[in-house]
């Protein structure tokens, strides 16, 4: 139940940070008014969330929770290409990339590469080089696009992103 609680209380957190973030700048959103809008106390906010780049991390944590949301109803696609699943979920949310983008939260774009491009544990020291390469180029594409305001299809892009791997790939032989 608490659990359950607690992921209520993040989700309002950061729908709040995004709605303050429609028509504030990112650097004069404070945790008061984060907190106002949520209509949740400050002192249960530093409960979930004490440090410094607390508004980056509520807003990591939203777009983790709906990725995790839209990987479950797509099981089926997920398995036969996660890639693809990621860049239709990125084009669905295509709202809150645009806005992280605006604020200049690019880092906060490349966190979210990070954490959700499917890799899993790498011990090895070359593959863990050629996983950054591929997901910091991953990045790249997913970032231009966002750039250009979703000007393309998921499946354009897509092809975009294995057209690139398949070029890099045909160079090495």
């Amino acid at each position: 139940m608490k659990k359950n609680q607690t992921l209520f209380m993040k989700l309002c957190l950061a729908d709040a940070l995004i709605k303050l973030m429609q028509s504030q700048s990112f650097d004069e959103i404070n945790v008061n008014a984060i907190c106002e809008k949520a209509d949740i106390g400050r002192t249960t906010f530093y409960r979930h969330f004490d440090r410094k780049n607390n508004k980056e991390d509520l807003l990591l944590f939203k777009i983790d929770y709906e990725w995790e949301r839209y990987a479950d109803e797509h099981e089926e696609e997920a398995a036969k290409d996660k890639g693809a699943l990621l860049t239709n979920f990125i084009y669905e949310n295509r709202k809150l990339f645009s806005l992280l983008n605006k604020h200049g939260l690019i880092t906060t774009i490349m966190q979210t590469m990070e954490k959700l491009i499917p890799g899993g544990e790498i011990y090895d020291k070359k593959q863990s080089y050629l996983m950054s390469f591929f997901i910091y180029g991953y990045f790249g594409i997913i970032y231009q696009w966002i750039k250009y305001d979703f000007d393309e299809t998921p499946e354009e892009i897509q092809k975009h992103i294995n057209d690139t791997i398949t070029s890099g790939l045909s160079h090495n032989s």
